[in-house]
């Protein structure tokens, strides 16, 4: 949901809740890192198979995303899931949920985001196959995957909204060019970059280099998201 002011006049959408949220889900992705970085890569979880045609980790993805989807998550517009299409989900039990002014934008990032991963965890994992440890390990593959998901498509588009709220022109361009040029804010991503190595040298983290990489490329996504949430409201 995207951040409001709490004076009900104003329509205009709260920057500064919105910058606290970024950092608070920062701060969650470094420490997943953390987490996933005391155990082998266990790469396989993403190419074998666990039951059903499905290998360890899209069914146990799967399986979170139907949960989020009983309750409602992906009627609001900024919610979109991982690789498995709305459809292929499990219905809404709140059969009378109705998001005024909202409509979901269809964006798929799901390859880009998985492969960021996968890239990041080379990089801090012991390169080792552990059959025991691969329920742990995939449980929090989907967790830090789904929260970049989160960080880079929701925000993103919540983000391009109080961007359009504060700057009407930015509807008047005419391609995803220009619109991107617009969007970047150099002086707020390099202080984004610097808090996000600051977190991952407090919970220990070696491999200051790679974060720094994936510190990087999650900007470069969450501002393919602003944009192509831009165009599609330009349609």
């Amino acid at each position: 949901m995207l951040i409001k002011k709490n004076n009900k006049k104003s329509q205009e959408y709260d920057i500064t809740e919105l910058r606290i949220k970024i950092d608070q889900i920062n701060e969650k992705l470094i420490s997943g890192l953390k987490d996933r970085s005391r155990y082998s890569l266990n790469k396989n979880t993403f190419k074998e198979e666990f039951f059903s045609g499905l290998t360890w980790f899209e069914y146990r993805l799967k399986k979170e995303q139907d949960i989020d989807s009983e309750f409602g998550r992906f009627v609001y517009y900024d919610q979109q899931p991982l690789i498995f299409s709305k459809k292929h989900l499990a219905r809404s039990k709140l059969k009378n949920l109705s998001v005024k002014g909202s409509k979901p934008v269809e964006i798929d990032l799901s390859k880009r985001i998985i492969n960021l991963y996968k890239k990041t965890l080379t990089s801090l994992c012991e390169n080792k196959e552990n059959v025991t440890s691969y329920g742990e390990t995939t449980k929090l593959d989907v967790e830090n995957i789904l929260t970049i998901n989160e960080r880079t498509v929701a925000i993103g588009q919540q983000v391009a909204a109080y961007k359009i709220s504060t700057d009407l022109d930015l509807k008047k361009l005419k391609n995803a060019k220009e619109i991107r040029k617009r969007l970047i804010k150099p002086a707020r991503e390099k202080e984004v970059i610097k808090k996000m190595v600051n977190l991952a040298k407090k919970y220990g983290i070696k491999n200051i280099k790679i974060i720094k990489s994936f510190s990087k490329e999650l900007i470069k996504i969450t501002l393919d998201a602003e944009v192509y949430f831009i165009m599609h409201l330009k349609k």
